[in-house]
């Protein structure tokens, strides 16, 4: 099984902030070193420095860096470190009519959720198949099971890293490589703001569903959805529900 080992490296996109931010915390604990990927420089450097006083034995490096560009650049960056785990967590999305958002932005998306994932999973997946060991964390979301009107780009995004996931998993089995899809709904983080949403009610903590995605990666899973309600939805919606009925009733909702 997977485990976070005390001295390895974990690189972490999106790092500065949600989730990324507190599984840099989370595993500052645990004694691993950490490279975090971010855009806000500043904000990188205030999480590294609260993972160093969090544990004070682990280095903690950053690099600011917009994923949509060149990833070529990047990995002359990070080629030197040894790294075991890596945790796809950078992505965002844009709430509203598919039509009333600027191209770019959709573009953008797709480059930061989908392409920019695949690279670094590519890249990192023969690494650790040629070394037997390591495992890749990819953040999806519950909007993966689901057609979202008003979400349609950012929706098929993580459709397509929740199938992408799971498909890699079955296949770096044999390599002795762990691949795990963590599908959080509603959580507490600067998604929203930057989503064009507001007034979002009953949102998870990033604690809870980082401390939940740590203890499922090490336990093998290949899929994580925190919260019991959140698994429930899926369980009884993906069996019982069509999708076309069902991308009728959350135009409604949403």
């Amino acid at each position: 099984m997977p485990k976070f080992q005390s001295g390895e490296w974990v690189l972490i996109t999106g790092g500065s902030s949600g989730l990324g931010e507190e599984f840099a915390y989370q595993l500052a604990n645990k004694g691993v070193n950490l490279i975090l990927i971010g855009r806000d420089s500043e904000r990188l450097k205030k999480v590294s420095e609260k993972t160093r006083k969090i544990n004070k034995k682990i280095d903690s490096l950053t690099f600011s860096f917009d994923l949509s560009k060149d990833l070529h650049k990047l990995i002359e960056k990070l080629q030197n470190f040894n790294v075991t785990h890596l945790i796809n967590n950078a992505g965002f999305g844009w709430y509203g009519n598919f039509t009333n958002a600027n191209q770019e932005i959709y573009e953008k998306m797709i480059l930061v959720n989908i392409s920019t994932l695949t690279y670094l999973s590519r890249y990192y997946a023969e690494k650790f198949s040629k070394r037997k060991n390591g495992g890749i964390i990819n953040v999806a979301s519950v909007a993966a099971f689901f057609p979202i009107p008003h979400f349609a780009v950012y929706g098929a995004t993580k459709a397509y890293v929740y199938n992408f996931s799971l498909s890699l998993w079955a296949e770096m089995r044999k390599n002795n490589v762990h691949v795990m899809c963590l599908a959080p709904g509603k959580t507490k983080t600067r998604f929203f703001e930057r989503a064009n949403m507001k007034n979002q009610k009953k949102l998870m903590s990033t604690k809870f569903v980082v401390k939940g995605a740590i203890n499922a990666y090490e336990k093998n899973k290949p899929l994580y959805i925190p919260g019991t309600s959140n698994k429930l939805l899926y369980s009884l919606v993906r069996g019982i529900v069509s999708d076309k009925f069902l991308a009728k009733i959350l135009e409604k909702l949403f």
